[in-house]
């Protein structure tokens, strides 16, 4: 039976992040023999070649090295969260959680949930990474990210997604255009026109395969990884947009305005998921954090799908 100590798991991990011995044992605090003997034994521990060494250019985890540094995150992870709880007899939720969330979804929800929640619980520091749906899944399969609040696009069967919210695609028009006083609008009516996509992986197959489905195909003049960007180039009457998310004003930075309009066809809505690896434990704090952000949104999914019905009505 292995028998390595939360000290040599810790020393792996670091060296794993800092790619050098030199630069991991300054982090820690320690000789670099001392670093170097503890990857030694337990690379012997675990009887696995867990890093490549490379002249020059340090050191590279192999896939074994990948696949335990996963797994040595999770299980330090559980540690600092027993350390805590034991510390606090239970008398608060308190730690540290890396939560990940779709660019996107930042500016419009999450900060106003991180608001919220450190408010509900002062005592759990959050570390949050921003990024497009392969940064934020390639963060939760390296174990850098613990859990992540994104769109249910190109997840896989190793991931976990708890639905949040669901919102519907809608029309983005310039306040002027002839169909922006609509209650709502086909996409047949738009496909001949220019239209600006918001270009991310995954995000750009997502909008335009509601155009496929239909038969269609959208006459694409723009593409931007901005959602302000996006906005801001139809209310310049630059051309139309889809997207699912409504930012509390319909001025763009620049000062420009435009509509959001309903969208007819009954087209496939996204949903707003929490995403977890399945293979790894959730602790404590990841479940008070989702049952939060399931609260949080309940009511705010709510408004976004109401707020175009009240300004019509």
């Amino acid at each position: 039976m292995n028998r390595f100590t939360l000290r040599s798991l810790r020393t792996f991990v670091t060296v794993a992040e800092c790619k050098t011995i030199a630069n991991a044992a300054e982090k820690l605090g320690r000789s670099q023999a001392s670093v170097s003997t503890t990857i030694s034994e337990f690379e012997a521990q675990v009887g696995l070649q867990l890093f490549v060494r490379k002249p020059a250019k340090g050191l590279a985890l192999t896939p074994s090295g990948e696949i335990v540094a996963l797994e040595a995150r999770g299980l330090l992870a559980h540690a600092d969260e027993f350390e805590t709880i034991a510390g606090a007899l239970g008398n608060a939720v308190e730690g540290e959680l890396t939560v990940g969330c779709f660019t996107n979804l930042a500016p419009v929800v999450f900060a106003n949930i991180m608001g919220s929640f450190s408010a509900r619980y002062p005592h759990i520091r959050i570390h949050i990474e921003i990024g497009d749906q392969e940064e934020i899944l390639d963060g939760l399969r390296s174990g850098r990210i613990e859990t992540a609040l994104t769109f249910d696009l190109g997840l896989s069967d190793q991931f976990q997604a708890v639905p949040m919210a669901t919102l519907p695609a809608f029309v983005v028009l310039p306040q002027n255009h002839a169909l922006a006083g609509r209650a709502s609008v086909r996409l047949a009516e738009l496909a001949a026109e220019p239209m600006i996509l918001m270009d991310l992986p995954h995000t750009r197959e997502y909008f335009l395969s509601l155009f496929y489905a239909l038969g269609l195909e959208p006459n694409i003049r723009f593409r931007s990884s901005s959602f302000e960007a996006v906005r801001t180039l139809v209310g310049n009457g630059l051309g139309y947009s889809i997207l699912n998310l409504k930012p509390a004003l319909s001025t763009t930075y620049d000062g420009s305005q435009i509509a959001n309009v309903k969208l007819e066809d009954g087209v496939r809505p996204l949903k707003v998921v929490l995403v977890t690896l399945k293979r790894i434990a959730k602790r404590r704090l990841t479940m008070t954090f989702q049952d939060f952000v399931r609260g949080f949104l309940v009511n705010w999914s709510k408004s976004q799908t109401e707020s175009e019905s009240r300004k019509i009505g």
